[in-house]
């Protein structure tokens, strides 16, 4: 249970109603990946709250933006914030050394601004065009799929010289840590029965292995901004493979 609270510490802004000073290694702290898609169900939870209460308004518009900020709010813009540092750097068009100054800038960039802008408009086009019956299921699980999805950035190397947060959780394969994660993510949204969410999940892995292979290639392994970022591309795929299935069955 430590561990589950220190890991929801980490991922949300949560309040909760009481202080831990606990102080935790790296290794162990990173066991703390196997809670991840159980956080993404709160959060997605969350956000569900959020879109039913602003239901009430009547616009699928108002309740799927306040629906998308809540999630915002919630992560303290956690992993939106890895996105944007990410296209900053990524699409610099420099060397790799350059490219890791400026995703260590805590300045959003005009790839970085940019990528935020689409990442909550691609959500709340996609909520608001799925309605209010089916874009509940986009809401809660989109999260869940992000977060499962993000164990497979970890079977990397950290691309930078020393110790930061990425560098936590990275290491040269795969293990049963990580495996559990993404086996905990089909539970949770198995328990949904959701059958439309079948694909969007498969084709999120596969997106998470490819966009890990880019970093690799660019910058020659991961980093913290490059993982958040990973988890933001995962809930993307995610909503916008489910609504494309939606329309087509």
């Amino acid at each position: 249970m430590q561990l589950f609270i220190m890991t929801l510490r980490f991922l949300t802004r949560i309040p909760l109603p009481f202080k831990d000073d606990t102080i935790l290694s790296n290794e162990e702290f990173s066991k703390g990946i196997i809670y991840y898609p159980l956080i993404g169900l709160i959060v997605g939870l969350i956000n569900f709250v959020v879109f039913k209460i602003f239901s009430l308004t009547g616009s699928v518009f108002v309740s799927s933006t306040l629906a998308v900020l809540s999630g915002v709010i919630v992560t303290g813009g956690f992993h939106i914030d890895g996105l944007a540092d990410t296209c900053d750097g990524l699409y610099s068009s420099r060397n790799k050394e350059r490219i890791l100054d400026i995703m260590r800038d805590s300045r959003v960039g005009t790839n970085g601004a940019i990528a935020i802008l689409f990442d909550i408009l691609i959500k709340i086009g996609v909520i608001s065009s799925l309605g209010f019956d089916k874009g509940i299921f986009a809401i809660i699980l989109s999260p869940v799929a992000g977060k499962m999805a993000t164990p497979l950035l970890f079977n990397s190397r950290y691309a930078r010289t020393g110790q930061g947060l990425g560098n936590i959780y990275l290491r040269e394969k795969y293990d049963i840590r990580s495996i559990l994660t993404v086996l905990s993510g089909v539970i949770i949204i198995g328990v949904f029965i959701n059958v439309y969410a079948i694909i969007p999940v498969f084709v999120c892995l596969i997106s998470a292995v490819l966009f890990r292979k880019h970093c690799e290639k660019i910058i020659g392994g991961m980093t913290g901004d490059t993982l958040g970022a990973g988890s933001e591309i995962g809930e993307l795929i995610f909503m916008i493979v489910y609504i494309m299935e939606v329309n087509l069955l």
